[in-house]
C-alpha cells in the first residue's frame, strides 16, 4: 500500500509540474504587435467553403492557403483562432458588422470595399480561368456562347458588360459547374487554381483548363488581382500587424510554401507592390 500511495504521489507531482510548465510556455508568448481584438486572446475570422483557400473543418480548425497563413500569424500573435462559417454573401458583412475580426477567402483587394474595409496587404495573386470542353482561352472564343460566372469574382463585372445577353452569374462556383456538367451553359469563369484544384479531386470532368489571354474589356485578364484579409476597417492596429506579419512570410518564403502545399503555382505569391483594383 505504501508503495502505490508513493506511486499515486509521485504522478500527481509529475502531472502538477506539467500543468505548471505549460502554463508558464503559454504566459511566455510575446506577441509581435499590440492591437485589440473583438474577444481577448482570440482573432475571430468569418469565412466560407472555397478550397484550396479557404476549408473550415471546425470552430478552431480551418485548412487551405488562408487557414495555413492564418495559423502562422495566429503563432506570432499569441492568438487562438475561432471561424464562424458563412455563405460567401455574409463573410465581409460579417466583418463590416463587428461579428468577426477580419475574413479569409481570396478576397480580392478593390477600390471599393477599401471604403468600407480595411484591407492587408497582398498575399497572392488570382488569376481568371476558362473551364470549357474545347479548351478556350480569349474573351472573344467565348462569343456566342453561354457563359459562367460568380458574383463578386474581380471579373464579373466586365464579363456582364461583354455578354450581356448570353451570361449567367451564379452565387457560388458549386451552382455554376453544376449547369457547366447539365450542359445548361457552355463555357464556365472561374479562379485558375481554383478550377486546378477542383480538377485533380474529380471535378470538371472531361473540361479543358485555361488562363485567360489579356484582353482590354475585362481588366482582370490583363492584371490579375492581389488578395487579402479584409478587417475591420477602424483597427488600424490590428492592419498594420497584418502587414508586418505578412510581409516576414513573403520573405520567408512561407506563402510560397503553403502555394505549393496545395497544388498550386508558388509564383502567385510574387505580388509586387500593393494595388487596389478600381
Amino acid at each position: 500500500m505504501k508503495k502505490a500511495t508513493a506511486v499515486l504521489m509521485l504522478l500527481s507531482a509529475s502531472c502538477a509540474l506539467a500543468t505548471s510548465s505549460s502554463a508558464s510556455a503559454a504566459d511566455a508568448c510575446t506577441p509581435a504587435h499590440k492591437f485589440t481584438t473583438i474577444n481577448p486572446g482570440v482573432l475571430s475570422v468569418a469565412s466560407w467553403d472555397f478550397a484550396p483557400y479557404s476549408m473550415p473543418v471546425s470552430k478552431t480548425e480551418a485548412k487551405g492557403v488562408d487557414g495555413e497563413i492564418l495559423k502562422l500569424i495566429a503563432a506570432k500573435e499569441c492568438l487562438t483562432l475561432s471561424f464562424s462559417n458563412v455563405d460567401a454573401a455574409a463573410v465581409v458583412q460579417s466583418v463590416i458588422s463587428g461579428k468577426a475580426d477580419l475574413a479569409m477567402g481570396d478576397w480580392y483587394r478593390t477600390a471599393e470595399r477599401a471604403k468600407v474595409l480595411g484591407l492587408s496587404g497582398p498575399m497572392y495573386l488570382d488569376q481568371m480561368g476558362i473551364v470549357s470542353k474545347d479548351g478556350l482561352e480569349t474573351i472573344t472564343s467565348m462569343e456566342g456562347k453561354k457563359v459562367g460566372t460568380v458574383a463578386g469574382y474581380l471579373w464579373t463585372p466586365d464579363l456582364q458588360k461583354v455578354f450581356a445577353n448570353t451570361i449567367t452569374t451564379y452565387p457560388n462556383p458549386v451552382a455554376m459547374a453544376q449547369d457547366l456538367a447539365a450542359g445548361r451553359i457552355d463555357v464556365g469563369t472561374d479562379s485558375y487554381a481554383v478550377t486546378v484544384y477542383n480538377q485533380k479531386k474529380g471535378g470538371y470532368k472531361g473540361m479543358k483548363l485555361t488562363v485567360v489571354k489579356p484582353d482590354k474589356r475585362v481588366a482582370a485578364s490583363i492584371q490579375p488581382g492581389q488578395t487579402a484579409f479584409p478587417y475591420t476597417k477602424s483597427n488600424q492596429a490590428l492592419g498594420d500587424a497584418l502587414n508586418a506579419d505578412l510581409e516576414a512570410l513573403h520573405k520567408s518564403g512561407d506563402i510560397a510554401r503553403i502555394l505549393k502545399q496545395y497544388g498550386l503555382d508558388p509564383s502567385a505569391a510574387d505580388v509586387g507592390a500593393p494595388r487596389l483594383v478600381e
